[in-house]
């Protein structure tokens, strides 16, 4: 798994594992900021269909 950053702080691969578990147990998410959503794009492409539509 990469390094990923978020606001400015390096996630531990531990921090990286707990995002992964609470992410998967909604059924979707509503919001999401662009930082967060890079992140999840990049480690979990399977959780992409959770978020909502990419404005940008």
């Amino acid at each position: 798994m990469p390094i990923e950053v978020y606001q400015g702080h390096v996630l531990e691969p531990h921090q990286l594992e707990e995002l992964r578990v609470q992410l998967e147990a909604f059924d979707t998410i509503e919001e999401v900021d662009p930082e967060m959503r890079g992140i999840i794009e990049r480690n979990w492409p399977h959780l992409v269909a959770k978020l909502p539509p990419d404005d940008a």
